[in-house]
């Protein structure tokens, strides 16, 4: 029979060493992944603030550039009386201040006025205690010549009374005339002396009165009552311009917050594809919810899953070929993160699902260059697709293996 022919078996035995070659060939120069899946992250956009959609969404599936708006949010119904608040307390500090400054121009004109008057008081004063200067003057000139006479007076009838001409009786009243005149003098001079001491204390602003103590006029002690008031205004409004400026403060700050939840616009944060939405036009958003999701393209990766027995032969900067199932095309890609069976597998952000498996399997992440696929908004940059996975040996290593082998049996 053909099947006992020799040359039959021969060809039979080189197929079957063939058909063992290319099965264990591959597993003995790398690691082949064939449940890879092509994975991205997205960003959760949330609404900043409460408010109503004014504007629609892109779609799903839209691809969007970075800075494109993506909604508009209004709110009707923002809590503004801590503005007005604010916008009174300002306004009053204000009205308060033009207050005070009006009540101190009336003052400082009112102060000015009292010092014209003052000075008119005081140059009158001056002018009519040199004119009682110049009659005192006169008055001692008088006396001096009124002793003069005295005095010859008195010499005169001493040498009359000497001759026996005069009696004693007669030149004693001499002498008492002449005593008199010069008292009447020393007092003149006296009442002249204080007379320039009260003119030069008035010409210095200090009226003295005639007992020695100090005549303030009515216009010093009202000039002095509108200094003390013009002082306490100037407190005053110095407070309510530090309170005016304050609450001017505060209040561009509650403008900036009111306009800040008044409206506002949601950029792109980067260039990608809508991945889901759950908001319209004129839907209702509160704080914090989630609005939709944004694939992010820009940094594509395959997870895959290899025997955890080859895990130190995978490390982070391995090179990778990587090729979508069903295409051609081999793309080139590297080991970013090795982690173990255990681990636990993120999945919040990432727009596909890891690999499952019950089994012992190290987690593979293969980092993907910018491509094509980072273009490819249409189809969602290819995600969640199946791809093939294989990272060559650099040899085959039959040393370990055995010793793993003889790990196991013994």
């Amino acid at each position: 029979m053909i099947l006992n022919h020799r040359l039959t078996r021969i060809t039979v035995g080189i197929l079957l060493v063939a058909l063992a070659t290319v099965v264990l060939l591959p597993g003995l120069t790398g690691f082949t992944s064939l449940d890879g899946t092509v994975n991205a992250r997205f960003a959760v956009i949330n609404a900043p603030i409460d408010g109503e959609i004014t504007r629609p969404a892109p779609k799903i599936g839209t691809p969007v550039t970075e800075g494109e708006t993506l909604a508009i949010i209004s709110n009707t119904r923002v809590n503004r009386a801590i503005l007005a608040s604010l916008r009174a307390d300002h306004r009053t500090a204000v009205e308060r201040v033009a207050a005070l400054r009006q009540e101190r121009n009336e003052l400082v004109r009112f102060r000015d006025e009292l010092a014209g008057r003052l000075d008119i008081f005081q140059n009158a004063t001056v002018a009519s205690l040199e004119r009682e200067l110049r009659i005192l003057q006169k008055r001692v000139e008088v006396s001096r010549a009124q002793d003069v006479v005295a005095k010859v007076d008195l010499d005169r009838r001493q040498e009359l009374e000497s001759k026996g001409i005069f009696t004693r009786k007669m030149v004693e009243a001499a002498e008492a005339a002449g005593a008199a005149t010069g008292g009447e003098l020393e007092i003149s001079n006296l009442t002249v002396e204080l007379l320039r001491q009260r003119l030069d204390a008035v010409r210095q602003g200090i009226f003295v009165l005639g007992d020695g103590q100090n005549d303030v006029p009515y216009s010093r002690q009202r000039q002095d009552e509108v200094l003390v008031r013009i002082g306490d205004l100037n407190t005053r409004i110095a407070e309510n311009e530090a309170r005016a400026s304050q609450a001017a403060q505060q209040l561009a700050e509650e403008k900036r917050r009111v306009r800040s939840l008044e409206s506002a616009t949601i950029p792109s944060p980067f260039d990608g594809v809508i991945w889901s939405r759950s908001i319209v036009s004129g839907s209702n958003v509160v704080l914090n919810n989630e609005m939709m999701r944004i694939l992010d393209c820009r940094e594509l990766f395959v997870d895959i899953l290899v025997p955890e027995v080859d895990y130190d032969e995978i490390y982070p900067g391995r090179e990778a070929e990587v090729r979508l199932f069903g295409r051609a095309d081999v793309f080139k890609g590297q080991v970013q993160a090795v982690k173990g069976s255990s681990a636990v597998v993120e999945k919040d952000s990432l727009a596909a699902d890891e690999p499952e498996t019950d089994e012992r399997n190290a987690r593979i992440r293969i980092l993907l260059p910018p491509s094509a696929l980072s273009s490819d908004f249409a189809n969602f940059c290819q995600v969640g697709r199946t791809a093939q996975v294989r990272i060559s040996k650099h040899n085959l290593r039959l040393t370990q293996w055995i010793k793993g082998l003889w790990f196991n049996l013994f």
